[in-house]
């Protein structure tokens, strides 16, 4: 039995992903899939909490060209405002390997 939860969005593999961050796009959506240096994943909104620009990588960052805000990319965390971060949305992992989007689309 799978501790997946109902309505979970299969995303497959890792290493149908690799190079990381990889662009995701779920429900119409566009994200960006992160592997931490911890070995976890991350799926983080590619739309700027701001002014809802596309986010880019920039490095080892993400970065919104609309007003020039980066994101760190382990945490989503903003860099030029304290407090603003990127939507996430949770990742889990199976026992098979295979990364599931949880929880609804923001």
């Amino acid at each position: 039995m799978s501790d997946i939860p109902p309505g979970s969005i299969d995303l497959g593999l890792p290493e149908d992903y690799a190079p990381f961050p990889a662009s995701v796009t779920l429900d119409g959506a566009p994200y960006w899939l992160v592997r931490r240096e911890e070995g976890d994943y991350r799926l983080f909104s590619a739309l700027c909490p701001h002014a809802g620009g596309d986010v880019l990588v920039h490095g080892n960052l993400f970065f919104c060209p609309l007003h020039f805000w980066t994101f760190d990319q382990a945490e989503g965390r903003c860099q030029n405002v304290h407090g603003e971060r990127l939507m996430e949305r949770t990742i889990e992992q199976d026992a098979d390997g295979r990364l599931y989007a949880v929880g609804e689309s923001f």
